[in-house]
């Protein structure tokens, strides 16, 4: 599989839950950590997405690099952002992934860092209360002056393209989400608005929208002005390695 161009980020869809009959058999193209991980799950569903999501990443990454799953080995960031190990980092290529309930993104990009998030979308979600938590005044207060059939949209359209952010930069949560502006209004663009103390950053990154149905909401942050973004969808049910 061709490494996505210089001007390219590659987003692969893929669709979890397709066939649990396969589970044992992509359980097996796991690492002894990464299925020490999915044991520790209580549910079976949510155990069988994290194999399938992992399985998935695993399958994808090898037919660009060439190499056997197994061959495949990742290290940790500071902040427990993942990356190819062992000299497979040395090629450039760059990828996140983010799984939600049904649904797993894997972001590809050359030489440069990237973050996804995908959200499952819940109408009963107490949005305010998290948002008062989460955002930043200038965010809360756009929220709130939105009419209130968008609230829910721009909730999660803030929510995705903030932790999209966080986890293109490699930092998680233990960069403060009140820190920075993301916009959120539905029908806008995706952007990063501010960045306290580092104004630089605003013009370092790049946001995306990434349309994936109805049920979910999902973002892309990545590094360097706007790209070509290519999605296409990925059956794991189907893969092999």
């Amino acid at each position: 599989m061709p490494f996505p161009e210089t001007n390219q980020i590659h987003v692969w869809r893929v669709t979890l839950n397709q066939n649990p009959d396969r589970i044992p058999e992509l359980k097996e193209l796991l690492s002894t950590d990464e299925r020490s991980r999915a044991e520790r799950f209580h549910f079976e569903k949510d155990r069988n997405q994290f194999i399938e999501a992992r399985a998935a990443l695993r399958l994808l990454l090898s037919q660009y690099l060439n190499v056997s799953t197994k061959d495949l080995t990742f290290s940790l960031g500071g902040h427990g952002k993942p990356a190819l190990a062992n000299g497979l980092s040395n090629n450039g290529l760059r990828f996140n992934l983010s799984r939600r309930d049904g649904l797993a993104l894997i972001a590809v990009a050359y030489d440069r860092e990237i973050g996804v998030d995908v959200e499952l979308v819940r109408a009963d979600l107490p949005v305010f209360e998290i948002a008062e938590v989460s955002f930043s005044k200038s965010e809360l207060a756009n929220l709130q002056s939105l009419p209130k059939n968008l609230q829910t949209a721009g909730f999660y359209n803030c929510w995705t393209r903030k932790e999209a952010y966080i986890k293109a930069r490699g930092e998680g949560l233990s960069f403060p989400l009140k820190q920075f502006d993301v916009s959120l209004t539905p029908g806008e663009p995706a952007r990063l608005l501010s960045v306290r103390g580092h104004d630089a950053e605003v013009d370092r990154w790049t946001m995306h929208e990434l349309s994936v149905g109805d049920a979910h909401v999902a973002a892309l942050a990545y590094e360097g002005p706007e790209l070509d973004v290519v999605c296409e969808d990925w059956a794991v049910a189907t893969a092999r390695p």
